[in-house]
């Protein structure tokens, strides 16, 4: 009987303590502001006013708070993740997809409608396109500025083998794909289709990453190359960076943006293909601090200066242009990034008569390819 007594108290307190060390630590931890792990703001602790609207939705927001903020969530969220992704290959979010071997994929509709060719353009859009990139094209010509549109492929697009069964492809052609042959059958708007380079590269060494939605080293290496090779011919004092596949060294390390919105970085490494040495900089930062981060760089217009190369480039781009960055800003005198593509005539008036380019560039990956206005 006494035994009895003492095992129904000693779980009553296990079963007490263990409710009370969410509260415990909820009340002794420093309030965080943001989630690393979800990249997101989190609920703030709602002021007291005594006002009749204040006092309604009060309740509302602390509960809102109170979720974001109560002890050990974070840690339960990451097990929650790993639970569903580890054994169940279930994502936790709408916005990241899991596929096999590791895989993830940016999710979400509008990307998902993207990759299975299910957001076909109609006549009047491409028309549309043809319209505004032509007159881009135009009015720089007519000063003397090259002007070049980069298309490049998302992860699925290269690696469509690695998708969940239930991402199948409702029709053989993309959005990309009526684009670019639209373009280049009814206008002389100079085009960069870089979905075959990277596919000739996927055999040599892989260029995207797993667990994130970008291209790594090696694949922006073979963009930014075959960008320059189109360009050198017109703009022979800009320098083109010479590097081979053993410039290229695979790490171990956590993983990538997709890997992060799961709270799964660490539990989701991934061997990455980086570039060996750095590349040797003559590039000066301007606008930003020169050891400012990807997200920092992917947020902001800045320039970077090289006197080694040549010629002036202004490029709207997207954050595969991220990658890209270390080799164009040692191929140009001056370049200027945008962290918008495509953008409006009259956005590039502004910014050409400011930076006085001899080159502009419009790239954009292929899931964001939704309107030439941007």
């Amino acid at each position: 009987m006494i035994l009895a007594k003492l095992s129904k108290c000693v779980l009553v307190t296990l079963f007490l303590g263990m409710i009370s060390v969410p509260l415990a630590v909820t009340v002794l931890k420093p309030t965080e502001t943001e989630s690393q792990a979800e990249r997101r703001r989190l609920a703030p602790l709602p002021e007291w006013h005594w006002d009749k609207r204040a006092l309604n939705e009060f309740p509302k927001r602390f509960e809102a708070f109170y979720n974001d903020h109560f002890g050990l969530r974070q840690t339960l969220v990451k097990w929650f993740n790993r639970l569903r992704v580890g054994w169940l290959r279930v994502s936790p979010s709408d916005w990241v997809l899991v596929g096999d071997r590791g895989w993830l994929f940016q999710g979400g509709d509008p990307h998902i409608r993207d990759t299975r060719n299910d957001w076909p353009y109609g006549s009047g859009e491409l028309a549309q396109w043809a319209q505004v990139l032509s007159a881009k094209k135009d009015w720089l010509a007519a000063r003397g500025i090259d002007y070049l549109f980069v298309v490049t492929p998302n992860k699925p697009v290269i690696y469509p083998e690695h998708l969940p069964p239930a991402i199948n492809r409702v029709r053989a052609q993309s959005r990309a794909d009526q684009l670019i042959t639209h373009l280049t059958t009814h206008t002389d708007v100079p085009v960069l289709d870089l979905r075959p380079v990277l596919l000739q590269a996927k055999p040599i060494l892989r260029p995207y990453h797993k667990t994130d939605t970008h291209w790594n080293d090696f694949g922006a290496y073979q963009g930014y190359r075959a960008m320059m090779q189109r360009l050198l011919p017109k703009n022979p004092s800009a320098r083109l960076l010479e590097l081979s596949t053993d410039s290229f060294v695979v790490r171990d390390r956590p993983g990538g943006d997709l890997a992060q919105n799961l709270a799964m970085a660490e539990f989701l490494r991934e061997p990455r293909v980086e570039v060996k040495q750095p590349v040797v900089s003559c590039a000066v930062t301007k606008g930003i601090p020169a050891d400012a981060d990807d997200r920092i760089r992917n947020q902001n217009a800045f320039s970077t200066e090289c006197d080694r190369a040549g010629q002036r480039l202004l490029m709207f781009r997207d954050s595969y242009s991220l990658a890209m960055m270390p080799y164009l800003s040692e191929s140009f005198a001056y370049v200027h990034y945008v962290p918008a593509s495509p953008v409006p005539l009259s956005v590039i008036e502004q910014l050409v008569a400011q930076h006085r380019p001899n080159i502009v560039i419009e790239q954009r990956a292929t899931r964001w390819l939704r309107s030439p206005q941007g």
